[in-house]
This record gives C-alpha cells, sequence and structure tokens, in this order.
C-alpha cells in the first residue's frame, strides 16, 4: 500500500465541532492517539479510539467520528489516498521499539513537514508497516480459529479468548471477520450446531445434547436450533425420518 495523495497531515487536538455523522468519502483518514476520548462507529457499532494505537478508515463506506467534548481528541493526523485504497476499518497498537513505532514516531516528527514528498514516503513507509502487522492479524485470527477447534468443552467467552491470543475483543472480532467472513461468535455457534446435530442423529435426546455443550436448559438449545435450522430438533428428527422412509418405499426404476 503506497501513499497516492497525501490532502493533509498534522498533530492538534480536534477542533470545535469534531463531529462527523455517517460519511461517505474518498480518502481515508489516519490517526495516531496520543490522548482523549473518541469513537468511530460503523453499522450500528462503536469503538473506542485507544491511545498508542494507530487508525485507518475505509473508502467509500459509511461511517461516524465523535468524541467526548469534555476530553478532546489529540491525534497525529492525514488525509491520505491510497493505492490500493482501505476497504474496512483498521486498528493496529503501536509498540515501541518495533518498525511500526519507529515509523510512527518519524511520523510524529514531521507530520507538519511542508515536504509533501519526504512526508509521502514516511507514511507509505509506515503503511508497509501496518501491512506486516495486519498479516499477524491473519495468524491471530487463525489463532483463535485453532483455539475454537481444540477445545474439549463447548463455552464461550470473549474476554478468555482475548487473554489467549493477547489482542482487544474488537480487534479479534475484526481480525476473523476479515479472514473468514463471520465473527467468532457466529463460527462457534456454527460448530456448536453442528456438534449437537451430529448427537441427535445418533439418538441423544434434547436435553443431554444441551447440557453436553453447555446451553442453558433444552429450551434455550431448542430455540438455537430452531433458529439456525428453521425448526425444533424433534421437528427436524421427524421430517427426517419421513424423508427417510418415503425414499426408502419408492418404487425402484
Amino acid at each position: 500500500m503506497i501513499v497516492q495523495s497525501l490532502l493533509l497531515s498534522n498533530e492538534s487536538y480536534t477542533h470545535a465541532k469534531w463531529r462527523y455523522k455517517d460519511i461517505t468519502v474518498g480518502f481515508s483518514r489516519l490517526y495516531y492517539i496520543i490522548s482523549g476520548e473518541a469513537y468511530y462507529e460503523e453499522e450500528g457499532r462503536s469503538y473506542p479510539f485507544k491511545v498508542g494505537y494507530l487508525y485507518l478508515t475505509p473508502v467509500k463506506k459509511p461511517f461516524s467520528l465523535y468524541e467526548n467534548p469534555e476530553s478532546k481528541l489529540l491525534h497525529t493526523y492525514a488525509h491520505i489516498i491510497t493505492v490500493p485504497s482501505v476497504d474496512h476499518f483498521i486498528e493496529i497498537p503501536v509498540k515501541e521499539n518495533t518498525p511500526l513505532g519507529d515509523a510512527v514516531a518519524l511520523w510524529r516528527k514531521y507530520a507538519a513537514s511542508e515536504n509533501d514528498g519526504f512526508l509521502k514516503s514516511v507514511i507509505s513507509l509506515l503503511l508497509s508497516c501496518i501491512e506486516k502487522e495486519f498479516t499477524q492479524e491473519h495468524i491471530a485470527a487463525r489463532m483463535v480459529k485453532d483455539h475454537i477447534d481444540q477445545k474439549d468443552d463447548y463455552s464461550f467467552d470473549m474476554r478468555s479468548l482475548s487473554a489467549v491470543v493477547g489482542y482487544s475483543r474488537e480487534h479479534i472480532t475484526r481480525s476473523f471477520l476479515a479472514t473468514y467472513g463471520m465473527t467468532p461468535k457466529q463460527y462457534f455457534n456454527l460448530k456448536r450446531m453442528n456438534a449437537a446435530l451430529e448427537r441427535l442423529l445418533a439418538g441423544d435426546k434434547v436435553g443431554d445434547v444441551a447440557e453436553e455443550l453447555c446451553y442453558a436448559s433444552p429450551y434455550s438449545f431448542s430455540k438455537a436450533f430452531k433458529n439456525h435450522f428453521g425448526m425444533s430438533p424433534q421437528h427436524y428428527l421427524h421430517t427426517l425420518r419421513v424423508e427417510q422412509t418415503s425414499s426408502s418405499t419408492a418404487p425402484k426404476a
């Protein structure tokens, strides 16, 4: 990813009326957060900006930005057009004594420079570091998937998952979604429902399946099963038996 156009760059507090509601723009905002309280919102979900993190906003995708006026956002920022363009919200922690940390420090030092060519090179270097970090995000997503696949029980807790992988829950969700097209919770529920179906087809009772797969009650399991398959476990098994009977009694050609 390289910077095709640099529209502006600086380091400061946000202006008095800094708030953007459902905007769609043709450039990306690159932010490094120094202090303050502000949020990025997309599709009804809100993500807090974290101190010491780097952010990139997507192009041609609606989002909102807002802050706590009592805690103004202090940030290093740039408006950039990249090749290729950014198609999703990116959050990356910046650690000292790493290539990304050094690139951010260099950008902050020259953020207000009037030498656009030099500044574009600095930000392009920073973006290359982001790409390497983002590759690590996909590795983190695979680590989460492996952890879910290898679990001996069917409990799910994002806080525990975050502790295992070492990233925030929001970071894990976005990484997993970018890699597999679903959230970790959706993937876990899919695996659990497939396991439930296998047990039901093997003759296990609804109550036993609910308990083994860590549902709160047979009712909550039946409700989840119906939401997934479109019918209750009993109805699903009855329909399957009817179809098998019809198939076995059908005249042979």
